[in-house]
């Protein structure tokens, strides 16, 4: 059992109806959208920090009570201590949200001529000067959104099954709302330029498989979509990063390379296999791609395209 210490860092962009950047950050009439995916995705990340022991408030004794200390079997860190640091640029953010969570977190506040190269730099700064106390380092888009308590559990047990080889990326998914009782995984295959033919998810192959701390056996996939909105990297990774003086792949645009280009193509980038999806994922919590429904058909697994709309 021991403390695992985590270094965050989360580039967080708003201009509403702006055509600086793109995406949901700056689209006419998201605010509210933008706030409450903030709001989340901090609150997510600050809820993975834990203790062994907690207090409880003894109304009866007017009195804090140590409680005893927990035992899990899903995990073997004695707690989790988080550092998160949110990169700005300008007055282009939300005020009120970053205030909000000022007391838990770091701003650092940028003079960037191009907003678009914020997401390099917070990510630049997680591999170069982030906290060399930290055990593990992690890079987040600000509208993702983490349900798993055992997240940093989860990523701390792969990188040293695989001795610090490979990078871990999780599954990234918005509900559908009222459109369906499902969720979309929004980060499904990709056809590569060296694929004659497009590829469908149960096409993929296992790579590797473990069982984790609770027994649970889940296998893994080198990812053909690596992008997830994030990366992590243990302390030997980000040694090695800055040893070999790497530096990001283009991956699609700045926003996507900041994102998956920092690791892509200098670690093996794998995912849980779609069967073992739940293992490892996280929201979207200012959902993008939901239009698709209606608009593509599906496909049932074993069976031809179906037009449901």
């Amino acid at each position: 059992m021991r403390l695992c210490r985590v270094s965050v860092a989360i580039p967080h962009y708003f201009k509403e109806g702006s055509q600086e950047i793109g995406y949901g950050s700056t689209r006419a009439g998201t605010r509210l959208a933008r706030q409450v995916a903030l709001g989340r995705c901090l609150g997510s990340v600050l809820a993975l920090g834990r203790q062994p022991q907690d207090l409880i408030l003894n109304h009866a004794q007017q009195a804090l009570e140590v409680t005893s200390v927990r035992h899990d079997s899903t995990t073997r860190l004695m707690g989790v201590v988080v550092d998160v640091h949110i990169f700005v640029t300008g007055r282009t953010y939300l005020h009120d949200i970053c205030e909000h969570f000022a007391s838990r977190i770091t701003m650092h506040h940028l003079d960037l001529k191009d907003p678009k190269q914020l997401p390099l730099a917070a990510s630049d700064w997680l591999c170069r000067q982030s906290d060399h106390d930290a055990d593990i380092h992690f890079y987040f888009e600000d509208d993702l959104v983490i349900h798993d308590p055992r997240f940093v559990d989860k990523q701390v047990w792969f990188t040293e099954r695989t001795q610090h080889q490979f990078v871990l990326m999780p599954h990234r998914l918005e509900p559908c709302v009222h459109e369906a009782p499902m969720q979309i995984c929004v980060d499904g295959p990709i056809k590569i330029e060296e694929q004659f033919e497009p590829v469908w998810s149960k096409q993929e192959q296992e790579s590797a498989r473990g069982s984790y701390w609770d027994g649970r056996s889940v296998g893994f996939t080198e990812a053909s979509n690596p992008h997830s909105g994030c990366f992590c990297l243990s302390e030997p990774q980000r040694q090695h990063w800055l040893a070999r003086k790497l530096t990001p792949t283009e991956f699609v645009g700045p926003l996507e390379t900041a994102a998956t280009g920092t690791v892509w193509q200098h670690f093996p980038v794998l995912k849980p296999m779609w069967a073992d999806r739940d293992f490892l994922c996280l929201e979207h919590g200012h959902p993008s791609f939901l239009a698709s429904l209606g608009q593509m058909p599906v496909r049932r697994q074993d069976s031809p395209a179906q037009d449901l709309s």
